[in-house]
């Protein structure tokens, strides 16, 4: 293994489960790319970017992430890096190509001694037809929520009424609509609106 595969597997093991570790790398291997652990973001938890003038694609998947969260990512952007290398970015980001490729990468991790069994049953169900963003199925996103880290104060927006306010980055928002999978929420200094993903973790005013 030369050293800069070390640095990527070593990367790789600070962020998933312990006995996705190898299988993850492999991903890694078989096709490079750049791999950057990259800040939390409210946004998105992970993606995939492949500029013309890059020999490298790029993928990042937030450092916040839990175990499983992350490793699910992970495998989601690693589909799209393949995708791309097969279609040159001539099919849907998240079309039929798209799913194929994530389910047949998702299927050696769907065991029992890479993920709990709560999440392996959600996770099973979700990878029969895979959304663009995990969180998407209420499901998973609750059985993964239980495995983070735990702040007394801290809900889902989901769990917020309309109207109330809440503080997401130290900043005031009060919550509008809800959407798909994101919520449409007005940050009360500015005026402005922003959409923020409905499983995001704030603090109730």
């Amino acid at each position: 293994m030369t050293h800069y595969e070390k640095q990527i597997h070593h990367r790789i093991s600070r962020f998933v489960p312990e006995n996705s570790v190898d299988l993850a790398f492999n991903l890694w291997k078989e096709k490079p790319f750049r791999f950057i652990i990259a800040k939390a973001r409210n946004s998105k938890l992970g993606d995939f970017r492949k500029k013309p003038n890059e020999d490298w694609a790029v993928i990042t998947v937030n450092e916040n992430l839990n175990h499983y969260s992350f490793l699910i990512t992970y495998v989601h952007e690693v589909a799209h890096h393949w995708v791309f290398e097969k279609h040159k970015g001539r099919v849907s980001p998240h079309g039929k190509e798209w799913k194929n490729a994530f389910i047949e990468l998702m299927l050696p991790f769907q065991t029992t001694t890479i993920f709990p069994e709560n999440i392996l049953k959600a996770l099973n169900r979700y990878m029969i037809n895979p959304k663009a963003a995990s969180l998407s199925d209420i499901h998973l996103a609750k059985a993964l929520k239980a495995y983070d880290p735990i702040n007394p104060d801290e809900i889902s927006l989901l769990e917020l009424g309309q109207g109330q306010k809440f503080i997401l980055e130290n900043r005031l928002f009060e919550k509008q609509e809800t959407r798909r999978t994101r919520v449409r929420c007005k940050e009360v200094n500015s005026g402005k609106y922003y959409l923020v993903h409905k499983m995001a973790m704030i603090i109730p005013e």
